[in-house]
């Protein structure tokens, strides 16, 4: 038995080696997998961030020339209401001068109407007259 004694340690020995290989062997692949895992991750953080980058920039690109155009035709939209404003006086000041226009030749009938007056008068005065 003695004999068989250090060939059982031998062999519970190696059985020893054998399951630390494997878990070392499992371990090793444990750790390849969270590297390749990580990798993937990081890979997939990369990709998306690239992705959102690139999209924000067109985004503001769009929003830029958007801009661009608005201001270019709030521009055109505020000269066309000073011309607007211009042609508002013009015409204001067309009505104002006409009103006393009016006013004028209003009064320049009424005072041709009291010479025909006068005139009716002295007409009257020379047909009565012999």
């Amino acid at each position: 038995m003695n004999s068989d004694y250090p060939a059982a340690s031998g062999e519970i020995e190696s059985r020893r080696q054998l399951n630390r290989q494997k878990r070392s062997a499992g371990a090793g692949s444990i750790v390849v997998l969270i590297m390749v895992w990580l990798i993937l991750v990081a890979g997939a953080y990369y990709g998306a961030k690239t992705y959102f980058d690139r999209t924000v920039l067109k985004i503001q690109e769009t929003n830029s020339m958007n801009v661009q155009v608005l201001s270019e035709r709030l521009d055109g939209l505020a000269l066309e209401i000073r011309e607007l404003k211009v042609l508002l006086n013009v015409a204001d000041q067309a009505i104002a001068a006409s009103g006393s226009l009016q006013q004028d030749l209003n009064a320049r009938i009424t005072l041709l109407d009291e010479q025909l007056k006068n005139l009716e008068q002295s007409l009257k005065i020379l047909q009565e007259a012999p």
